[in-house]
């Protein structure tokens, strides 16, 4: 607890650590207030609800037994402190983490502050986050680099901690972006200006091993979503998603696909507002973009493998994706594709 000194103007304050729930921390903080303060008027000022609704009903409450001894004496407490009480007092609930100005949240900031370093856990060192992390996401180099401020040979140090490790994610760069060449198959020149998609299988996803996958040629931002078919219904369903992900595109390239060459999807371009354009047949470099995108999800999935196997197909996709959108980066390349895919939008 805190409180402003009347004569000095000075903030003091009182912590002390109390063991079990939160609930009972706060209401030994309101008995030890009360305790401190019996002889004088005082405001009691918290954000917690609870306190506070016990405190503006325990003089006229009758206490039942219950089953945690430490709250039930500090119950006891509380309303033998409130009804001998000869001054007035007043209890306020405000709430917490707001901007608004005045004494009294900045008394509550305060005392949000003198909590936080007894709840906060010891975390382990930034060099010990960062192993955490890359043998949850198996991030490459310059990713760690970046999230962890880590000097490159750390960085290196954290990738190279185990063979496997230093095989797997050191050596395949997985970022998309950076493998886009302008050429037979020229990329956007801006976000959600030309998307590309396919559908792909990952036998070990079992019945969901259809991948329906969709790439920004701009940014390289991936959206993939697994589905039990190829059919119509199931590509305009992950056509929905992308575009609530990653936003509407002027243009979407696929090849020439039966269901790709349906009236109903064509009519779902049209409503859209989408021109749809196909991969030139017979040549292999028009699909570059996506092949290779493909080759690099192969390649996360697999890394992340490793005690993952448990994992739904679709929470195994998404993980991958954190990895390809949001975690990678490289030293030309500094933003995550993401990054450069909602920065670049108008």
């Amino acid at each position: 607890m805190t409180w402003k000194d009347t004569r000095t103007q000075k903030w003091e304050s009182d912590v002390r650590v109390v063991e079990e729930s939160p609930q009972i921390a706060e209401m030994a903080a309101i008995v030890r207030a009360l305790e401190k303060f019996k002889d004088q008027l005082f405001n009691l000022i918290t954000d917690s609800a609870y306190v506070a609704g016990i405190a503006m009903r325990a003089e006229h409450a009758f206490l039942n037994e219950v089953s945690n001894r430490n709250l039930y004496n500090l119950l006891s407490k509380l309303t033998y402190l409130i009804s001998h009480r000869n001054q007035p007092y007043h209890v306020m609930h405000v709430r917490s983490h707001t901007d608004l100005p005045g004494a009294i949240m900045d008394g509550n900031k305060r005392a949000g502050a003198l909590a936080m370093a007894a709840q906060t856990p010891a975390l382990p060192d930034t060099f010990q986050q960062a192993k955490l992390s890359h043998q949850f996401y198996h991030e490459i180099v310059p990713a760690l680099v970046r999230m962890f401020h880590l000097t490159r040979e750390q960085a290196k140090a954290v990738v190279g901690s185990s063979l496997q490790s230093y095989l797997t994610c050191s050596c395949l760069p997985i970022i998309p972006g950076a493998l886009f060449k302008q050429g037979i198959n020229p990329g956007g020149l801006n976000s959600n200006e030309l998307l590309e998609t396919d559908v792909k299988h990952v036998p070990s996803f079992g019945r969901q091993k259809y991948i329906h996958m969709s790439v920004d040629t701009f940014s390289g931002a991936v959206f993939t979503s697994a589905h039990a078919d190829e059919s119509i219904c199931f590509i305009k369903r992950h056509f929905l998603l992308a575009f609530a992900t990653l936003g509407i595109p002027q243009n979407i390239k696929t090849d020439n696909g039966p269901t790709y060459s349906s009236k109903q999807l064509k009519a779902f371009f049209q409503d859209w507002g989408i021109e749809h354009n196909k991969w030139i047949l017979y040549s292999p470099t028009s699909q570059s973009v996506i092949e290779r995108t493909h080759q690099t999800l192969k390649r996360v999935l697999h890394k992340q493998r490793g005690g993952t196997e448990t994992l739904p197909p679709v929470e195994r996709l998404c993980k991958a994706l954190d990895v390809i959108d949001f975690l990678n980066c490289s030293s030309t390349e500094p933003n995550a594709p993401v990054i450069k895919h909602f920065s670049n939008l108008a």
